[in-house]
């Protein structure tokens, strides 16, 4: 299993799919993902933000509105930390992957997210949360673009619509 360091986020229009640009230590390599197994992704990682991981310590509000509230704060200060950095460019040459399957694997200040190919190629990359956050942020940017349907993203992930648009997101 290769780990990845770094990541390049962005939506292909003519593959109508994400791709995901990696830097390994060494090589970089490309990684297609269907909307439908982008989806199951982001549900399953948003119900782990949801599920209080990410909340700050000794708070527990008990309606669903502050519980919202507490999230879209959470999110928007890790959006607003997130550094500008060159995007990963992959070669001719790097491999190229479809994934057909993620593992997601908590880990005690994150994630670690799984990706396996047809062939078996498999990548990890690890998010602490706050860089998940970041991630999914990015992601709902990119669904927006892609003109997917917007029902999977819970209503504290809304955003200023105002701006525009990266074509390429980076996160490393």
């Amino acid at each position: 299993m290769s780990s990845i360091k770094r990541i390049t986020t962005e939506y292909n229009e003519q593959e109508d799919r994400i791709r995901l640009a990696g830097l390994t230590g060494s090589q970089t390599v490309t990684l297609w993902f269907t909307m439908r197994l982008m989806s199951r992704l982001i549900t399953h990682c948003l119900g782990l933000l949801e599920g209080g991981t990410s909340e700050p310590k000794n708070t527990s509000p008990k309606s669903p509105q502050s519980r919202q509230s507490i999230q879209n704060f959470v999110q928007k200060s890790a959006e607003e930390q997130i550094p500008e950095e060159s995007a990963v460019k992959v070669s001719a040459d790097s491999p190229r992957h479809l994934i057909v399957e993620i593992d997601v694997k908590n880990a005690s200040n994150g994630v670690v997210l799984v990706f396996k190919s047809e062939s078996e190629s498999v990548y990890d990359v690890f998010f602490e949360l706050k860089k998940l956050r970041q991630w999914l942020g990015m992601l709902h940017m990119i669904w927006g673009k892609a003109e997917w349907p917007e029902t999977i993203w819970p209503d504290w992930m809304e955003k200023d619509h105002s701006q525009p648009t990266p074509g390429e997101i980076s996160v490393h």
